[in-house]
């Protein structure tokens, strides 16, 4: 029997609903479609929007709804698309993948550690970070490969370095354009030849890269696991070496945005609490192309207190931090797009316009890829005011939800 829909209610109140008629916790609901409890609960009370199409198919699937349209309330062109695959996923797969020969030309290992930097300096720093990093990537894995190939000894253990930072990005960069599978691999390889190196500091960072893609598939009991494992690791080292520091900063964001979604506020807190313990002896800092000090500690207290469901507080945490002194476009567009959900979610939609514009000046490709971003805006859409929707549209268009 079908329940009872009534006029006006809203996504999240028809996925309970539903939910409850399948006889469903939300425990058991998450799980079946592999994400957090905390994710769950979010779409549930509105505070999260169902990002994409596909989510949408897999949620009437475990609840058993067959008419897609009783479940979102929305008619089909409302509903959110799957961005196709990125063009550059395609040669990124195929290299990650490739078995690698001899070369009679190999780059030098200093030529290898410039251009990775350099590949990173880009993805970091420029507003068109997709279309200058994604391009060289498949070459760098090539290079990479070879000189793991045809190197050994001290040279051995700094191409496996070298190595371990390039998987660190093609894992930030695979996962921002949608490809986990390709992020996954990057960051096991990351690890793997960190522990090679045997470089504890290396491993550390690898970790916080590995621990990022468990986090961004919705594995937040191993994230948190590993984050731990990694601290502990680093923190039996009592010196007070910044690069470890920094690592170790970072390692302690992460775990402080995983209990959050695990809804273990103790723990979320005291990792924050130790951060900023940390990023006060450390400063700003990039090490391991990790960007740590007490801006990105800032970032993070408001993400997690937002993670928390407490959007208020959230917001005024978040307004106090000054993005603009952190040298990574990725923490600043994120930064914003936090402050815009906790707007929307408080329904101050023109202050959450606002946010999104100032996220978008920051990388309009960014803007375009991200999942957050576009569910947001659609959101917005759905209840513009003549004062919001003149930008709104505009940003709508370009983010490709018009």
């Amino acid at each position: 029997m079908e329940p009872a829909i009534t006029p006006g209610m809203t996504p999240g109140q028809r996925i309970k609903l539903y939910r409850k008629r399948a006889g469903l916790t939300q425990e058991v609901a998450a799980q079946l479609k592999g994400v957090t409890v905390s994710a769950w609960r979010k779409w549930e009370s509105g505070e999260r929007s169902v990002n994409t199409l596909g989510d949408w198919i897999d949620i009437a699937r475990i609840l058993r709804v067959r008419d897609l349209y009783r479940l979102t309330g929305l008619p089909v062109g409302h509903l959110p698309d799957d961005p196709a695959e990125h063009e550059t996923v395609k040669p990124l797969r195929a290299a990650i993948h490739a078995y690698t020969p001899a070369d009679d030309n190999p780059m030098s290992l200093t030529e290898l550690r410039a251009a990775v930097d350099l590949a990173w300096t880009t993805w970091y720093q420029s507003r068109q970070r997709y279309t200058y990093t994604g391009p060289v990537l498949p070459g760098l894995i090539h290079a990479a490969g070879v000189a793991l190939n045809q190197t050994s000894g001290a040279s051995r253990r700094e191409a496996l370095r070298i190595a371990a930072d390039l998987y660190l990005l093609v894992r930030a960069y695979a996962k921002r354009v949608g490809a986990n599978d390709v992020a996954l691999i990057a960051a096991d390889r990351a690890l793997s030849a960190a522990r090679d190196a045997d470089d504890p500091i290396y491993r550390g960072s690898a970790a916080w890269n590995l621990g990022q893609v468990l986090s961004n598939r919705g594995h937040t009991e191993e994230s948190a696991a590993l984050c731990r494992g990694a601290i502990a690791d680093l923190a039996a080292v009592d010196d007070q070496d910044p690069v470890r520091l920094s690592v170790l900063g970072g390692l302690h964001l992460l775990l402080s945005i995983q209990a959050a979604r695990l809804r273990d506020e103790r723990v979320s807190l005291q990792a924050l609490d130790d951060a900023d313990r940390i990023a006060a002896a450390t400063g700003e800092t990039r090490h391991h192309w990790i960007f740590f000090g007490p801006v990105n500690a800032g970032i993070h207290r408001a993400a997690a207190t937002l993670e928390l469901s407490r959007p208020g507080e959230a917001l005024r945490v978040g307004e106090r931090v000054d993005a603009s002194l952190s040298p990574s476009i990725e923490r600043r567009h994120s930064h914003f797009l936090h402050l815009a959900r906790g707007y929307a979610t408080q329904r101050d939609d023109l202050a959450a316009v606002h946010m999104l514009l100032r996220a978008d000046r920051e990388s309009p490709e960014e803007s375009r890829l991200n999942l957050l971003m576009r569910a947001t805006v659609r959101e917005l859409l759905a209840r513009e005011t003549p004062t919001t929707r003149p930008e709104l549209r505009l940003l709508a268009d370009r983010v490709g939800v018009a």
